[in-house]
């Protein structure tokens, strides 16, 4: 995930080498973050809007920006990437492909008349039309995908402005929307990879806030420390409070960590959760899992609480 290998990526592709498809898409949010729904509409010439796309990377945003693991602390001359894998973005792009493939078809009125939902952004996605083979004619590898992401609405509605066209040399007002669209991206999946060309994206994408994004990887810092065990069963009961993990507190985890069997059972019978033989928090049963999850999520008010905060610098929270 570097500057080079976008570059490269870029320059083998061939735009006539893959079926396209136009999609629009719009976006609300919910309880579980941001939910984007798509709408497929025809379109001809997508190569060429591919090649002009492609053309601005290369041309205008790869030489002022570089190419470097995705961070929401990066600075603005660098272009945040993720393997498609990554599991902060897996599940969205997973709900993305499916949207694409998934969607109806519609005229292009049906966008600016109320039809389907207005839509905040659109798609190009393509699919390579023929997987390389290996040498005995079998195909070794699944087909290419490619998907570029704009959050950009490209029609006009009559309704927001008066759209005229000429008519036996006078001038009538257009019955049909009017299309607005440069070859402009926000995001890219290219390679298995994906960049987040601009803060756009990574809003659609809702990339910081999702729950269970989030608890995903708190749940990964647990593990690590190794201070629970019956390990699954945590995970299971995590997985109905992953709005909890937005308040994870580290360094409580780290606290309990660093403490020896014998301070670790002092500190946590305050919170009514138990060690086990092992030195370990003991999560086998769902009420002990319910307080695990409360004191490493800040949702305990204790005193006990406000001595960790002298000790490792943690404020008491209201």
């Amino acid at each position: 995930m570097d500057t080079h290998t976008l570059v490269t990526a870029l320059q083998g592709l061939s735009p006539k080498a893959y079926d396209w498809k136009f999609c629009l898409y719009s976006s609300s949010k919910s309880r579980d973050g941001v939910q984007l729904r798509f709408d497929g509409c025809d379109m001809e010439g997508i190569p060429l809007w591919i090649e002009q796309m492609t053309r601005l990377l290369l041309e205008k945003t790869l030489t002022e920006r570089v190419v470097t693991e995705y961070s929401p602390l990066l600075p603005k001359e660098e272009l945040g990437a993720l393997s498609q894998g990554d599991e902060r973005i897996r599940g969205q792009i997973g709900d993305i492909l499916m949207g694409v493939h998934g969607c109806e078809r519609h005229a292009p009125e049906d966008f600016a008349n109320g039809v389907v939902n207005k839509p905040v952004g659109y798609v190009f996605y393509g699919k390579e039309k023929e997987p390389p083979k290996s040498e005995d004619g079998e195909t070794s590898m699944p087909p290419k995908e490619v998907l570029f992401l704009r959050r950009a609405n490209p029609f006009i509605s009559g309704g927001k402005a008066l759209l005229c066209v000429g008519k036996g040399g006078a001038i009538a007002e257009a019955p049909t929307p009017l299309l607005k669209f440069t070859p402009q991206s926000d995001f890219l999946l290219i390679g298995g990879v994906c960049y987040l060309v601009s803060e756009a994206a990574v809003k659609d994408l809702d990339l910081e806030s999702r729950p269970a994004a989030v608890c995903a990887r708190r749940l990964e810092q647990i593990a690590e420390a190794d201070v629970v065990g019956s390990y699954e069963q945590l995970e299971l009961a995590a997985g109905k409070h992953t709005r909890k993990f937005l308040d994870f507190d580290k360094e409580i985890l780290d606290h309990i960590a660093s403490l020896s069997v014998e301070a670790r059972i002092d500190f946590l019978a305050a919170y009514g959760i138990t060690i086990g033989g092992d030195g370990k928090m003991e999560s086998a049963d769902p009420e002990q899992c319910e307080l695990i999850i409360d004191l490493l999520c800040g949702r305990m008010c204790t005193d006990v609480l406000g001595r960790l905060a002298v000790g490792v610098n943690i404020q008491p929270r209201e």
